[in-house]
């Protein structure tokens, strides 16, 4: 993408630059690792995980961990960290803004033991990459929400705090005044927000490839460029792809947003894309804003925009806008789409005005799994041999680590804290298309259009909010329905 112009748009004459997105490509030239060719003919495993993102390796990893003899066979249609695994904002972050949701569904206790386990997990993958070596530019500096204009909630909303202080729980969430906020990095944007302590900063491509690299060094086969395309369910199960067949005993399916093409996961969640670009090195203008640590950024607004530091001294910003994919048809819509990138790195320069003219290099999209109850599921498919793992919602990072742990339990047949984790077994369906996609883009267009409306100090309307609140409304539906009648 090129320059932003004097009134802080970014060109309309440059796309996306096509290709890899910036996190890949910067991992690749970094370590390519060894070939992982297509699987070619026949093969047999003990266990088949389709898909080679960050569920599916952390799967992977767990298995041979607890079970070093099992033959482990991995298929990954591109390359691992070529889908959302890699093209994802790289924030390992708990869940402490959405508890009393968490709870509402879960009953508290169990939606207690779900944030907690989550939290773990953030600094359980810091752990792995030092004990592996991985170079991932992990910090775990926390995250910084803000409210940047007085219409946003916030993550510090009143609910979320009063619920986290009853269950013991309050350093998790820490309210802050704009000056507060202000001494992270330099933004007359802040009105005021909250400091979330369990939050990470991650290179999401290199951490994918260094899950292949460790996964490979215990047994793990991989067969990159890999296209599964359908199931024969048995005992074995049979996974068919473009060039050859698996013969296995147990089938993970973590394949993402790629699943609403599968039978059985068609309403399972809407496919929405986000968009992220990254800017040219800046450590001097960096230095101008005072954003010298490495603790990640997120505003309050219905379209969230989340931005972080790299360690070559850029800025990464995704977020305040975003594509909606029909029948969850994974296109060139959800890797390059020009208006929502531009929504991006207009982002930045809204937030920082003394950020303009700042270049921005790359600019890449990725599709989400979004489900009704903004959570993942994990349940168990006829015979009683396929499992799956989908829903992650844009915040796969830290759900994909717990999420190898349960789907691990579930592919082993173990009854244990992580088959039992409440996101198991339960699953809120979506309204089917071609009604699914008109609704889910009206909302998208209420919530961006509303944002921008109130940036510019107009009111955002009774149209805009009614549609916009849509998506929440019916969560909460859910979360009352759970109230009513237990978790």
């Amino acid at each position: 993408m090129g320059s932003t112009d004097e009134g802080g748009l970014v060109s309309r004459r440059l796309a996306p630059l096509p290709g890899r997105c910036f996190w890949l490509e910067e991992a690749l030239a970094h370590d390519p690792g060894e070939p992982c060719p297509p699987l070619r003919g026949r093969a047999t495993a003990d266990a088949v995980i389709v898909g080679g993102g960050f569920a599916g390796m952390w799967t992977a990893i767990e298995l041979v961990s607890r079970e070093p003899s099992l033959r482990v066979a991995v298929l990954e249609a591109d390359v691992v960290g070529g889908g959302a695994s890699g093209r994802n904002g790289g924030f390992v972050s708990s869940s402490w803004h959405d508890l009393p949701a968490i709870c509402g569904l879960f009953g508290r206790e169990e939606g207690r033991r779900y944030a907690l386990a989550l939290s773990n997990e953030v600094v359980e993958v810091g752990r792995f990459c030092r004990e592996h070596g991985i170079e991932a530019w992990f910090h775990h500096e926390g995250l910084l929400a803000v409210r940047t204009g007085s219409w946003q909630a916030g993550f510090a909303d009143a609910e979320a705090v009063a619920l986290a202080e009853e269950l013991g729980l309050a350093d998790r969430i820490r309210p802050l005044s704009g000056e507060d906020c202000r001494a992270y990095a330099d933004s007359l944007r802040f009105v005021d927000g909250a400091f979330v302590p369990d939050c990470a900063t991650v290179q999401p491509a290199r951490l994918a490839r260094g899950l292949r690299r460790v996964a490979l060094a215990r047994g793990v086969r991989i067969f990159e460029g890999t296209r599964a395309t359908g199931l024969e369910r048995g005992r074995p199960t049979v996974v068919r792809t473009e060039g050859g067949v698996v013969r296995a005993d147990q089938v993970v399916l973590t394949m993402g947003s790629w699943a609403a093409a599968w039978p059985g996961f068609r309403r399972s969640f809407a496919v929405i894309a986000d968009h992220m670009v990254v800017t040219e090195r800046i450590p001097e203008r960096l230095a101008e804003i005072g954003w010298a640590s490495h603790v990640g950024i997120a505003d309050g607004r219905e379209l969230l925009s989340y931005l972080r530091r790299t360690d070559d001294d850029r800025i990464a910003i995704g977020g305040g806008a975003a594509s909606v994919l029909f029948d969850g048809r994974i296109g060139r819509r959800a890797t390059a789409d020009r208006r929502v990138a531009e929504a991006a790195a207009r982002g930045l320069v809204w937030l920082f005005p003394q950020l303009q003219g700042v270049r921005f290099t790359h600019a890449w999209g990725g599709p989400i799994d979004h489900t009704a109850s903004f959570l993942p599921f994990f349940r168990t498919l006829p015979p009683g041999n396929v499992h799956a793992g989908l829903g992650f919602s844009g915040h796969g990072l830290t759900q994909t680590k717990l999420g190898g742990r349960i789907l691990a339990s579930l592919a082993l047949g173990i009854e244990d804290e992580w088959s039992s984790m409440p996101v198991v077994g339960r699953e809120e369906h979506v309204p089917p298309e071609p009604l699914r996609y008109p609704l889910v883009r009206a909302a998208v267009w209420a919530l961006e259009t509303g944002d921008r409306r109130e940036e510019r100090g107009l009111p955002r309307g009774l149209v805009r909010r009614a549609i916009g609140g849509a998506p929440t409304r019916y969560r909460e539906r859910l979360v009352a329905r759970a109230r009513r009648h237990g978790p």
